[in-house]
């Protein structure tokens, strides 16, 4: 219990990203003499957040190397999640489709409308696309 303060202000102190491995039995849970007190509490997990927890009085080092491949694995997921979603973020629709939808009374489904056409087609006469007589024969293109 004299520790608590001690730990929240630590852990306040360090920088993002911050990961906490609760390492052994009495960090866990304050070992056998917390049963007793009321001054005690009953694990660190009280007092921050932790993200693996490491049984073992002493823990075995294959233990050690399980907890620390855990929360290398935790860091890995979390990168790709913060990646996808700032991939998302970044992305952006510069088109604005100008279309509603209006309830047709004949059939009773819906039509979409194009409200907004570019002046750029407009300007473009129907000859240019279909022209109906070509100015060289057919003949004079073969070889």
């Amino acid at each position: 219990m004299k520790m608590a303060p001690s730990l929240v202000r630590l852990y306040e102190q360090m920088p993002e990203p911050k990961y906490v491995i609760a390492m052994g039995a009495y960090t866990i849970t304050w070992g056998m003499f917390s049963m007793d007190s009321y001054s005690t509490i009953w694990g660190v997990d009280k007092l921050i957040p932790v993200d693996v927890y490491l049984p073992g009085c002493p823990p075995k080092p294959e233990a050690v190397i399980d907890a620390l491949t855990k929360l290398r694995k935790k860091i890995s997921r979390e990168i790709v999640e913060d990646r996808t979603l700032s991939e998302n973020k970044r992305r952006c629709f510069t088109t604005s489709h100008k279309l509603y939808v209006r309830r047709s009374t004949h059939i009773g489904t819906y039509e979409q409308e194009l409200l907004y056409q570019s002046p750029s087609t407009l300007d473009i006469s129907s000859e240019t696309f279909f022209k109906s007589k070509s100015s060289v024969p057919s003949n004079k293109l073969v070889n």
